[in-house]
């Protein structure tokens, strides 16, 4: 037995008692960081962490050449990694169908098998912990996705040639035998030999481009900084490049057809700007060496921001008149975030994905504001919250879910990242950010980097908010009512407004908590206001009046901020006053759709009066929908000032909304003909020849020379021309359909011949082709064509014909079978 002095004994006791004072710290600073987020409890996501893996990927070196006729990939691939185990005796490669001809470790002849996912190696000896190894393959590909050929088998040579990738989600693994997943992260550098006519481009800085004998040439790209492999791209086509520069300096790459000069201006806006923006708005400088953008035919998608090489779908690729129906500014910026959120900080798994995408849909709309105005910010932000809210008719599952869908990841997340900045404050909201951004730079995020940010920076806890808006389902449904009183003991007024929680609570959705804002708006032009936190089923908020005014009108969220459902019912006297005297624009707007219910006799002088005051589109678009087929003269003199607004938008819904083109409105009408907007041409054509088909010939004159994005004008000149006997349109028609042409004109002349009910020989293999076609966009359209024909028997038995006379890849039979039959 020892035996310890008086002296001993008070130490080791003041010892015990500090070591409990920090362990009692420590465990409620661990339970502040890491929140216990009950949602887990009763959300089954299987896909809810992310892939194992038992080496660290530290850089890949891809060899490739292309015989691109043949969709043939050759390869030479160079894995340099750290075992994260003690002792590993195989890996596993994602490379499904790749055709591996020899494999090494560090340079030595190295065992593998291939299987239907990938390849499998085994290294003997086995490898260890401390020690970088090196892993290559030489391979050959046929890869139906991940990279696609373009035109190379076009019979006619009309289409564009081109080569290009589409990584995400994990693709990249059908063209290069890799580890193919978001939680790791490696640098990488391309080296690609191809026909020295063209150009090439990927991710990182151009180290050289080199001239072959053979007249090739063959182009070194290389990455500094890691990024994961689903972010590794190649493009290769015919080009022209214009580059700008941000204030800072850095080189904006803008790739653009030769031929089509004219587009850069209108497709490229802003693009030099919004590298300045995102700079500041973050403040990260852009975390890479330059910055390319190349359209490419056939995209799958929008976009996809592949590290400092963004890839976007050449549909955006438009001119002056184009621009008016579909530009390229939204997506520019949504792609440019990226870079910062994607892949300077990348997501660990699918769960995770809205730090991507919600972010990415955040910072355009915020550029927005910065160029277009407020009034747009709020139009785009309604927008977000009418398709978040439009998925929970769906189903509820929260934005921190493998299964949550686009409209939670992108519109959702965008829609929360607003609310953090109306709650905590937007410069309190860009410091959380910034310190995120750094902390977490060229590595993998989930969502409680992004709590534990707010209590680094901020010092505080927000895992009310975290829980509610993204780790459970659900959006606060409020019923709102209020009444004007008058307190019988001092004689004064008050305005007593009782909000409601009325949608459904369990588990997954509870009660929300939030500050909202009340404004009461009196008749003399002023209006009192107060913030309250509204979290209990029902509350009660009181607005003193102590000079007894009276009330115009009472406003729930002025401006909108919160994401919600409202029921808020009010006279037409106020709807009139909300819709002249709201300070925003989104509660005028609010106002003129309530007047939807009532007569028109008792709201038109109103509608007119605002058409005439509002500056926003969206507000006049919404009055032109509510007078357009009202025959009393006000509204027909507004419709048919309308026919000339200054914004497309609104010309547009007088087009399509207008029941019966008068003799009236005819020659106004008719001027539509010649508008700027290709798809108020289009509209108008089909309208005009339709109510005075005598007068279709000349209708067809003045609009001969049009052809519109996806030649949609032409095609739908065509179709008018053919239903007045014209044969040879309908042939015309059936070459727009073919592979000469990119898929939105094919899906355009397939939806025409639809129409006109034509099928001929020269279609078909121009309709197969479609049935076949990566892209779903153009292969979708295919298959409702093909359903369609084969509820006639003729048509049927041609289409069964056709297939059973040729010989078919299995790939293209499975598809083709359901389909065929």
């Amino acid at each position: 037995m020892t035996i310890y002095d008086s002296v001993q004994v008070r130490n080791v006791a003041r010892w015990l008692i500090a070591c409990w004072i920090v362990s009692t710290q420590l465990f409620s600073t661990m339970s502040a960081q890491n929140p216990q987020h009950p949602v887990a409890a009763f959300q089954n996501d299987p896909n809810n962490e992310p892939r194992e893996h038992p080496i660290d990927m530290k850089h890949m070196r891809v060899e490739v050449s292309f015989e691109p006729e043949r969709g043939l990939v050759k390869g030479r691939v160079s894995h340099v990694f750290v075992p994260l185990r003690p002792e590993i005796d195989s890996v596993f490669f994602d490379g499904p169908a790749i055709r591996v001809l020899e494999a090494t470790l560090n340079g030595r002849p190295l065992r593998f098998k291939t299987l239907s996912a990938g390849i499998a190696v085994y290294p003997n000896p086995p490898l260890h912990w401390g020690k970088a190894d090196s892993i290559s393959f030489v391979y050959e590909a046929n890869p139906r996705r991940g990279i696609y050929f373009v035109g190379w088998n076009d019979p006619k040579s009309l289409s564009r040639k081109q080569i290009w990738t589409q990584g995400q989600g994990i693709d990249n693994r059908h063209w290069i035998p890799c580890y193919d997943d978001m939680n790791d992260k490696m640098t990488t550098e391309m080296i690609v030999t191809f026909d020295g006519a063209y150009r090439v481009l990927s991710n990182g800085a151009k180290i050289s481009e080199r001239s072959n004998r053979d007249g090739t040439k063959t182009w070194h790209y290389r990455m500094s900084r890691p990024h994961s492999s689903y972010l590794v791209m190649l493009g290769i086509g015919k080009y022209a490049v214009e580059t700008r520069k941000s204030k800072r300096g850095v080189p904006v790459h803008l790739w653009y057809y030769p031929e089509l000069g004219d587009r850069v201006e209108p497709t490229y806006r802003y693009s030099a700007e919004a590298v300045d923006f995102m700079e500041l708005e973050t403040g990260i400088p852009y975390p890479w060496e330059s910055y390319s953008q190349i359209p490419v035919q056939d995209f799958l998608y929008g976009a996809m921001e592949n590290t400092t090489a963004t890839v976007f779908g050449d549909f955006f690729l438009v001119d002056s008149r184009a621009f008016l129906d579909q530009n390229y500014i939204d997506v520019n910026v949504h792609e440019l975030a990226h870079q910062w959120f994607g892949d300077l900080i990348t997501g660990r798994n699918s769960k995770n994905a809205w730090l991507q995408e919600g972010f990415a849909t955040f910072y355009p709309k915020l550029f927005g504001r910065r160029v277009f105005g407020e009034d747009h910010y709020q139009w785009t932000r309604r927008g977000e919250h009418n398709a978040a809210l439009a998925a929970s008719e769906t189903d509820r599952y929260p934005i921190v879910h493998s299964k949550a869908g686009g409209a939670r990841i992108y519109q959702k997340g965008s829609s929360v990242l607003d609310m953090m900045m109306y709650v905590f404050g937007e410069a309190e909201f860009k410091a959380v950010i910034r310190q995120y951004l750094r902390k977490h730079s060229y590595a993998n995020v989930v969502t409680s980097d992004l709590y534990h940010a707010f209590q680094d920076t901020l010092g505080l806890t927000a895992e009310w908010f975290f829980d509610q808006w993204l780790y459970r389902g659900g959006e606060p449904h409020y019923e709102v009512m209020y009444d004007d009183v008058v307190v019988a003991a001092t004689s004064t007024r008050q305005t007593e407004i009782t909000v409601r929680q009325v949608h459904p609570t369990d588990e997954l959705v509870k009660l929300f908590r939030m500050p909202l804002v009340f404004q009461v708006h009196y008749a003399d032009g002023t209006f009192d206001a107060k913030r309250e936190w509204v979290e209990k089923q029902t509350e009660r908020i009181v607005i003193s009046n102590p000079q007894k005014k009276s009330i115009a009108f009472v406003l729930f969220d002025p401006g909108s901020y919160v994401l919600k459902k409202v029921i808020f019912r009010k006279p037409l006297a106020e709807l009139k006053e909300q819709a002249h005297r709201a300070p925003t624009m989104i509660d005028r707007y609010d106002a003129i759709v309530a007047m939807r219910e009532f007569d028109l006799r008792s709201k038109r002088d109103a509608l007119v009066a605002a058409y005439e005051r509002e500056a926003y589109h969206a507000v006049r678009a919404e009055v032109v929908s509510q007078l357009v087929n009202d025959e009393d003269d006000k509204s027909a003199n507004l419709i048919k000032r309308a026919l000339k607004d200054p914004h497309a938008s609104v010309r547009l819904n007088v087009a399509s909304s207008l029941r019966n083109v008068s003799e009236s409105v005819r020659q106004d009408f008719e001027g539509l003909l010649r508008d700027s907007s290709y798809t108020i041409v289009l509209n108008t054509l089909e309208r005009l020849c339709r109510r005075f088909p005598d007068n279709a010939a000349r209708y067809l004159d003045l609009t001969k020379e049009v052809a519109g994005v996806g030649n949609q004008v032409k095609i739908k000149w065509l179709e008018i021309e053919a239903g007045l006997g014209g044969k040879s349109s309908c042939e015309s028609i059936v070459t727009y359909a073919s592979s000469s042409y990119e898929f939105r004109t094919r899906v355009n002349a397939l939806n025409a011949l639809k129409r006109l009910n034509y099928v001929d020989d020269a279609l078909l293999p121009h309709l197969f082709d479609a049935l076949v076609h990566p892209n779903a966009r153009l292969r979708g359209p295919a298959t409702d064509f093909a359903g369609y024909l084969f509820q006639q028997s003729a048509y049927a038995k041609k289409l069964q014909d056709y297939y059973r006379a040729r010989r078919w890849e299995p790939w293209q039979r499975e598809i083709l079978d359901r389909v065929v039959r």
